[in-house]
């Protein structure tokens, strides 16, 4: 076995359990949108609807992103940027379609939606964030300190 094909490997599981970690931290953060919305909302169905409707199409633009990211690398400079800006589009287009979607229709709540296309950014924000040691003593220090 090559150097390179083993560090690929790390690499590629290191990735794919990123992947899985952020997919249960969606999972949970929208499962609490959940029972904090049974409680909060009046029309509970659509809500969840809403929610399911909104998570499904986060994790699809997150594959998708990871998709664009993983093919843009192996491209030279020039088209890896116009491919994924153009795949940065179609994405948007994508969130966009969703939010009318849910607008229009009455068994989808809009609030749920929303809440679920948003609760992979802040998991994703929760991880990479509050995660770092280095983050909250720079935070904490004084400025004289520095």
């Amino acid at each position: 076995m090559k150097k390179g094909r083993g560090s690929e490997a790390v690499k590629a599981m290191s990735v794919k359990e990123t992947q899985v970690n952020i997919l249960i931290g969606a999972l949970l953060l929208n499962g609490f949108f959940g029972v904090v919305g049974f409680f909060v909302v009046e029309d509970y169905f659509p809500y969840l609807g809403g929610i399911l409707f909104g998570v499904i199409i986060a994790l699809l633009n997150f594959r998708l992103l990871f998709l664009t990211l993983d093919r843009a690398v192996k491209m030279p400079p020039a088209k890896a940027q116009a491919y994924a800006t153009s795949r940065y589009f179609i994405r948007y287009v994508i969130t966009g379609v969703v939010v009318y979607v849910s607008i229009r229709a009455q068994h989808i709540n809009v609030l749920g939606t929303i809440l679920g296309l948003i609760s992979l950014k802040l998991v994703i924000f929760k991880t990479q964030l509050f995660n770092s040691k280095a983050y909250f003593k720079n935070i904490f220090k004084r400025k004289e300190e520095k």
